[in-house]
């Protein structure tokens, strides 16, 4: 008997660490929304969301022939000057969440963007002021 309790507490140690799960866990994704008009900055650098100039998406509940895009206008700055702006066109073909635009590079992070929302829906028009554009930070 007490041969079999000194196997059991030899072996169980080896039983355990062989019983581990080795499932790989991605960190999770950290999402900044910033709304229409508003400025996010990360350190001296700064983006801004100015405006959406079109969004064609299909919306939820009809039928498109076309699955549509977003097209808005960001502002890229510098201690508080602006350097540039641009046009980002979101579809499945270009930035989507999984093809991610990289917008800004600190020395510490990257953001990129990653998704405008609200989708649109066939039972409300969107107000241009509920419009935000979601930005990854890694």
């Amino acid at each position: 008997m007490k041969q079999i309790l000194i196997l059991l507490l030899f072996f169980t140690p080896f039983v355990l660490i062989t019983a581990q799960d080795s499932t790989h866990i991605d960190p999770p994704k950290i999402v900044s929304r910033l709304k229409v008009g508003n400025t996010t900055n990360f350190n001296s650098k700064n983006i801004k969301f100015i405006r959406i100039i079109d969004d064609s998406r299909c919306p939820k509940g009809v039928s498109c022939i076309w699955e549509g895009e977003v097209k808005i206008i960001v502002g890229f700055y510098q201690d508080g000057k602006m350097v540039e702006e641009k046009e980002l066109v979101f579809s499945s073909k270009t930035i989507n969440p999984d093809n991610m635009k990289e917008l800004l590079v600190t020395d510490k992070k990257t953001i990129y963007a990653y998704t405008v929302s609200p989708y649109p829906s066939s039972e409300k028009p969107i107000d241009p002021s509920e419009y935000y554009l979601e930005l990854l930070i890694k």
